[in-house]
């Protein structure tokens, strides 16, 4: 009777990982839609302000306008954030390339990495252990810095 009672914990543990991943899924395929629909709202207001400039309107409503596309783009930049955290990835701050969130460096423009995390092996990419002063894999220093391999060639003498 213990083996069956181990199997029912077992299974309402998988089921509970099982829903709550789920959850998670249904939240992210929530927040895709509303991006998309801020974006299409955000096309929407591009051209009302494009009319609006068009016929001359007074300032007051260009203003609106313009305040209106302001928000929506936050908006649409702070769902844009959270579904990049959600895919473990960062943007790099200078030139929006987006990065794993394990990059210490942006692979397209070579900038530092504001607050990334320091977990990974900077020579072989190697998970670290925490308080870890060597990398387990490749025995390079935690702290050291990345270096780039400079090949020399031989020459016969």
């Amino acid at each position: 009777m213990a083996i069956f009672d181990d199997v029912v914990v077992n299974a309402k543990s998988a089921a509970s990982v099982v829903s709550k991943k789920a959850g998670e899924i249904i939240d992210l395929s929530k927040l895709r839609i509303s991006l998309a629909s801020l974006r299409s709202e955000l096309a929407k207001q591009y051209q009302a302000l494009g009319e609006a400039v068009y016929n001359g309107d007074p300032v007051e409503e260009i203003n609106a306008i313009k305040e209106e596309i302001a928000a929506l783009k936050q908006n649409i930049s702070d769902i844009e954030d959270i579904l990049l955290s959600a895919r473990n990835s960062v943007t790099c701050p200078a030139c929006g390339e987006k990065l794993n969130k394990n990059a210490r460096y942006c692979s397209t423009c070579g900038t530092a990495i504001p607050n990334a995390k320091k977990n990974v092996c900077v020579s072989c990419g190697a998970k670290l252990v925490e308080g870890a002063k060597f990398c387990a894999a490749c025995g390079t220093a935690v702290d050291k810095e990345p270096e780039t391999e400079v090949k020399e060639e031989k020459t016969e003498e």
